[in-house]
């Protein structure tokens, strides 16, 4: 991206990866992104999530969807320790896991696509939290059959977590809009990503003057309108690569108009050309 781009957090060379953290203290983090996808089990403390310009108070048992490429960065706030469980998931492994009946990159789709992040179980479903703490469990004790017994926990794990969105056994959490022109212009711009986009047609699609909805946009997201959608597009190819396309289709199917443009992106986000195995 341009200099002003969001930090890409976290490294994930394993199929998942959980942490359990209990923090009395954090430093501010900044806006930020990952290449997998991200489960929070918010357990104890004082915290709000803030995801593609909502804000989502936490309370314990609540679960929030952090799909790759989706900007975000936690509120912590107190003295009262800060407790949750994180899973950083690799979308190729659930790819490669999913059936045509069973897409296990759904629910964080649907959270996308929906734009509602943050998800409450009710008081009494203890499904998801138990299925949890056995993973936890396996993972922190081995033994026979760990890495296949924790896979497959994964797998329920995530299925629960899509049925319950389907079923509406999960409530969502609402979401604190701080300006609601431009959260809807961020969920314009994630559902015409690869579509010719101007500041003059999205302020006048969006009845505000181009100068305010610059500074707005900046002010809720931490970033401009244009590198925003570089950011997003430049994930979005990376996707397709992934997925076995050329990387020249890749190019004007994620909504690059110029392939040069597109390869200089690409290497100045990920460090390597879009040929290069990222």
């Amino acid at each position: 991206m341009e200099p002003d781009a969001y930090e890409k957090r976290g490294y994930l060379t394993e199929d998942f990866h959980l942490f359990h953290l209990r923090d009395t203290a954090m430093e501010q983090v900044g806006w930020h992104y990952h290449t997998f996808h991200k489960l929070i089990f918010f357990l104890s403390g004082q915290a709000a999530y803030d995801i593609e310009g909502q804000r989502y108070a936490l309370r314990p048992g609540d679960m929030v969807l952090v799909g790759a490429g989706d900007i975000h960065r936690p509120d912590v706030s107190g003295s009262v320790p800060y407790e949750r469980v994180i899973l950083y998931i690799s979308p190729e492994f659930l790819r490669a896991e999913s059936t045509p009946d069973c897409d296990l990159e759904s629910c964080f789709a649907a959270a996308r696509q929906e734009f509602r992040f943050a998800l409450r179980p009710a008081d009494q479903d203890r499904r998801i939290a138990g299925i949890l703490t056995e993973l936890e469990q396996v993972l922190t004790g081995g033994g026979f059959g760990a890495s296949v017994l924790s896979h497959a926990l994964l797998l329920q794990l995530m299925i629960q977590v899509r049925r319950g969105q389907l079923d509406r056994e999960l409530t969502h959490v609402t979401g604190a809009v701080g300006d609601k022109k431009i959260v809807a212009l961020l969920q314009y711009l994630n559902t015409h990503l690869t579509e010719r986009l101007s500041i003059d047609d999205l302020a006048e699609r969006f009845y505000v003057s181009k100068y305010h909805m610059m500074r707005r946009f900046r002010a809720e997201t931490g970033y401009t309108i244009h590198n925003y959608l570089v950011g997003k597009r430049l994930l979005l190819a990376r996707e397709l690569i992934a997925g076995g396309m050329a990387v020249t289709a890749a190019c004007y199917q994620s909504g690059f108009q110029d392939y040069s443009t597109f390869s200089r992106a690409y290497k100045r986000q990920f460090g390597t050309t879009p040929r290069q195995r990222t």
